[in-house]
């Protein structure tokens, strides 16, 4: 008869011993232990693949430069030796490359020594080795190309081109690295961890055996014992050489992993990208220097801010992470907006486990400004030039048409002398001009524009445009700001047209209330430029319109014909600088006309 429940079955096994806190503690090192291991292997073979794809790209970015390169140089190799004028590009180079081109042309230059013969207007050639005579090369700069070949007569071709698929691929390899170096550098902390554990349980055995001699030692031993004892002085000589050696491999797995996170450290201080590393709830657990300037952030971000409150001024940066949350899989958008004028690439890189648990995330950042402007005049540029060829198109129908007009108009005037007082016969040969002009101005749009550059006065020109401004306006305060001696290197007639069209807009812009107004012309120099500043007191621009304003047939004014401040802006760039507006401290619109002090060339 059995005494209770808790009495044992007979033949039963004995139970478990439970597990004590020491073993899970343990469990779970080895847990993260494989877990790093693994995410070590894996990294290093993405990394591993991207640099083979890397290879690859970089050899199919060498080879179309290589190919476009050499074409335009067939081309350039027939250009006169005396500097001209004009974008080389559209000499030398191809048309539009396929989409999915590896490659795309952004400048091009012909150089002599130092001196720019020939080049593209806005384009600076890059500082490269030249080739010997007769040869070529394709060289990068980070991840921009750039083809030089040298002629026979010492003159050197310069081509520029970006190669966004092998830029992106660059980044995704820059990123791969820094993911890899972390979970390396955290493999090497778990394997100190376990070498300092096993060093204790050595020394801990040392401690007994020691004091199992000592009883041993203590008692008269018979042969049997004495045996024995040595056996454990042997286990006890072993044991401490085996300590002493796990000593030495505790002290260079340190120093090894001090070497990693020191060289971890060093990577992430230096990345020209920004990253930012957030745990599985969303708090800040690592940054760069970099991070901070690119989202322009006004305070120090402190590990252990959340996500929301680290990017609640960059909503779309936030955006980029939350779509890799929801995706679980890598979000990349181009052209997100970051620090004032600053243009990001923002890639947002899930973390996970070996049992495809999140475990965080990592948003890298990339300062797109450059290629996203680049991008812009692409696209304004392609715009302009198809804008252009339809209304040169419709400025040639329209003007043979016109003039047969017009010189219908003069016959009937010559036949009926009467006609000229009628306000009918008036006001059709007034419109007849306007219409004229317009044409005019259109061909002027779309034509390129015959640039002959010599040095202009430019306290002449805004004194002769002051006068003509106040004979067309009177009552009207026009203010001249220029010193004696200014001068650009410029073409006359066109600066002149450039300015006379700003100053009437102005003029018209201040008297727009049936008051005298206020016009102010200036003119200074500023690290090697030459800007000439027109401003009103009139109603000002209305806001964000500031480049709008330049897009053609878009006038704010009745019957104006938009064409204006277009015109303005291609003189100013075909003289490789530039017109912008502004908001006037006078309380209306600025505008800025930009030129080079000596024109886009470069003296030896």
């Amino acid at each position: 008869m059995g005494t209770g429940l808790l009495e044992p079955v007979p033949g039963a096994p004995p139970p478990l011993p439970a597990m004590t806190a020491f073993d899970r503690k343990t469990a779970s090192a080895w847990t993260w232990l494989l877990l790093c291991g693994a995410l070590t292997v894996a990294g290093l073979w993405l990394v591993l693949s991207l640099s083979r794809s890397l290879a690859r790209e970089r050899g199919l970015v060498e080879s179309q430069a290589s190919m476009i390169g050499r074409l335009a140089a067939a081309r350039a190799a027939h250009l006169p030796l005396s500097p001209g004028s004009g974008s080389l590009s559209g000499r030398i180079l191809p048309g539009a490359p396929p989409k999915d081109a590896a490659v795309r042309p952004r400048g091009a230059a012909l150089l002599l020594g130092k001196r720019v013969l020939w080049g593209d207007a806005g384009f600076a050639p890059p500082v490269l080795a030249v080739p010997p005579a007769g040869s070529d090369v394709v060289a990068f700069e980070g991840s921009h190309p750039h083809y030089a070949r040298t002629f026979e007569d010492g003159r050197t071709l310069v081509v520029a081109f970006q190669a966004p698929a092998f830029a992106a691929l660059r980044g995704r390899y820059v990123a791969a690295l820094a993911v890899d170096l972390l979970a390396l550098a955290a493999l090497l902390a778990l394997m100190t961890w376990f070498s300092s554990r096993l060093y204790g349980a050595y020394r801990g055995m040392e401690a007994s055996l020691r004091e199992a001699g000592s009883l041993l030692a203590s008692e008269a031993p018979s042969p049997t014992e004495g045996a024995a004892i040595q056996v454990f002085q042997k286990a006890l000589a072993e044991l401490r050489s085996r300590t002493t050696e796990l000593e030495a491999l505790h002290a260079r797995e340190r120093r090894r992993l001090e070497e990693v996170e020191g060289l971890a450290e060093t990577l992430s201080a230096n990345l020209d990208a920004g990253f930012l590393r957030f745990d599985e709830e969303g708090r800040l657990i690592g940054l760069n220097a970099s991070a901070r300037s690119l989202l322009g952030l006004t305070e120090i971000p402190r590990l252990g801010d959340t996500e929301a409150a680290l990017l609640a001024t960059r909503p779309a940066v936030r955006d980029v992470l939350d779509e890799a949350r929801e995706t679980r899989a890598i979000a990349l958008r181009d052209e997100v907006e970051g620090a004032p004028g600053v243009v990001l690439q923002v890639a947002g890189i899930p973390l996970f486990n070996l049992l495809h648990q999140r475990k965080g995330h990592l948003l890298l950042l990339k300062d797109q400004t450059g290629v996203a402007s680049l991008r812009r005049a692409l696209r304004e540029t392609e715009s302009l030039s198809r804008l252009g060829e339809v209304a040169a198109g419709v400025a040639h129908e329209v003007r043979n048409s016109l003039g047969a007009l017009l010189a219908h108009l003069r016959l009937l005037e010559a036949d009926h002398p009467g006609l000229s007082g009628d306000g009918h016969f008036r006001a059709l040969r007034e419109e007849a001009a306007r219409v004229e002009q317009v044409v005019q101005n259109l061909l002027e749009f779309a034509r390129p524009l015959p640039i002959a550059r010599e040095q202009v006065a430019l306290r002449e020109l805004l004194l002769q445009e002051a006068s003509l401004l106040r004979e067309s306006s009177p009552g009207l305060e026009v203010e001249v700001e220029c010193s004696e001696g200014l001068e650009a290197e410029a073409d006359p007639d066109a600066l002149s047209r450039a300015v006379r069209n700003l100053a009437r807009n102005a003029a018209e812009a201040a008297t727009s209330a049936g008051r005298p107004g206020r016009v102010r012309l200036q003119a200074a120099e500023t690290a090697g430029e030459v800007a000439i500043v027109v401003e009103d007191d009139g109603p000002g621009l209305p806001a964000g319109m500031e480049e709008s304003v330049f897009t053609p047939f878009s006038s704010q004014k009745p019957g104006g014909t938009g064409l204006g401040l277009p015109i303005a802006r291609k003189i100013a760039r075909e003289h490789g600088g530039d017109l912008v507006a502004f908001k006037s401290d006078l309380g209306g619109a600025g505008f800025r006309l930009i030129l080079p002090r000596t024109g886009p060339r470069l003296e030896p």
